[in-house]
């Protein structure tokens, strides 16, 4: 799989950059770098942060505990990154941002291992895990397209991202990070009430729920599953472990859903493309967007055998929390994946 990677110096370093992934502009100050010397004396080695607990002694002598984040356990594992690399003992040299709440943490911009070369937060140290499928069947057994298996998004490795003189973010429309979405006043009021009342609302902060419907299947880059029956198909999502049922075998949605974040999801196939369509939502409000009981989702997915790719384009719509005409649009794709797929099993860390 091909490999996205923009490095960026730690002397040309920009205080806005793409800090503000997954809420860490809250946590950390982009104009402060820290440099820091220190030996191993734990690991995270979590999702969705990972944390590296190193003992650094000051110029008083005096022996500090650091914690230092670095990207999700999942998404390393997938570059190569492993949990020796930080065994107990191990002399490391960290530049990083640091904490805005505490005079002990950091966010790694990059990271030496016993006196090496540093290594960058989104390095990609081994590629091509698993071994490409070569007798993989087109098809199933009772004739649709095959697209069972383990599938995941070209990394998006970055490299440094701090600093005064970097490249500036492109602009992003909507609430938080999501889609430009226009509320109505049902919306504007939803979405007013839960952040009053939300940890989520008032910081950001992931707390291990998933976040958007459609782009949470790529967000980050883990590996994802898809498991394929003839009666139904489910996705297990490489990210903050979401799992939806597709029924195969249902024409209609049942009269008395139980809201849930997923919905119910019914499918088809219609000329080797597979149409989803999804409804019973929950109602969300988050950084990513807002949305109601009466979200309604159609996915299209497409198998490309030739290059191994699933190509899904989706919609959204809402005519109870969104102005008239107000669409969620846009499209993805997954290649078979180069890491095969865990359980997410966030253990967010974050310190307050």
């Amino acid at each position: 799989m091909k490999k996205i990677l923009t490095l960026v110096t730690i002397i040309a370093l920009h205080p806005g950059g793409l800090l503000a992934h997954h809420g860490t502009s809250s946590q950390f100050d982009a104009s402060r770098i820290v440099e820091i010397s220190g030996v191993v004396t734990d690991l995270g080695f979590v999702n969705p942060h990972s944390y590296v607990y190193l003992d650094v002694t000051t110029e008083t002598g005096e022996v500090v505990n650091w914690h230092c984040e670095m990207r999700a356990s999942s998404v390393l594992k997938r570059s190569g990154w492993t949990e020796e690399m930080f065994t107990n003992g191990t002399e490391v040299d960290i530049v990083g941002i640091m904490s805005r709440a505490e005079g002990n943490g950091c966010y790694i911009e990059t990271i030496a291992f016993n006196g090496g070369e540093p290594i960058e937060r989104y390095a990609q140290i081994e590629e091509n895990q698993l071994e490409p499928e070569t007798t993989r069947p087109l098809t199933t057994a009772w004739g649709d397209p095959y697209i069972a298996g383990d599938w995941a998004a070209n990394q998006r490795l970055v490299g440094a991202i701090s600093g005064p003189n970097a490249a500036p973010r492109p602009p992003r429309g909507g609430r938080g990070r999501g889609p430009q979405i226009e509320l109505s006043a049902a919306g504007e009021a939803a979405a007013a009430e839960i952040a009053s009342a939300s940890e989520e609302g008032v910081a950001g902060r992931l707390d291990c729920s998933p976040r958007d419907f459609f782009s949470d299947w790529t967000f980050d880059q883990p590996a994802n599953r898809i498991e394929q029956e003839k009666d139904q198909i489910i996705l297990r999502y490489g990210f903050m472990d979401t799992v939806r049922t597709i029924n195969m075998d249902m024409s209609e949605h049942p009269a008395d859903l139980e809201p849930s974040w997923a919905g119910h999801s019914i499918g088809k196939w219609e000329g080797g493309v597979l149409v989803v369509d999804t409804v019973g939502f929950s109602v969300v409000s988050n950084r990513r967007g807002t949305h109601s009981e009466e979200f309604h989702a159609i996915e299209r997915f497409v198998l490309d055998a030739e290059s191994s790719a699933l190509v899904r384009s989706y919609v959204g719509e809402d005519p109870l929390f969104w102005n008239p005409g107000q669409q969620q649009t846009g499209e993805d794709t997954v290649f078979l994946a180069d890491y095969p797929y865990e359980p997410y099993a966030c253990d967010d860390r974050t310190v307050e």
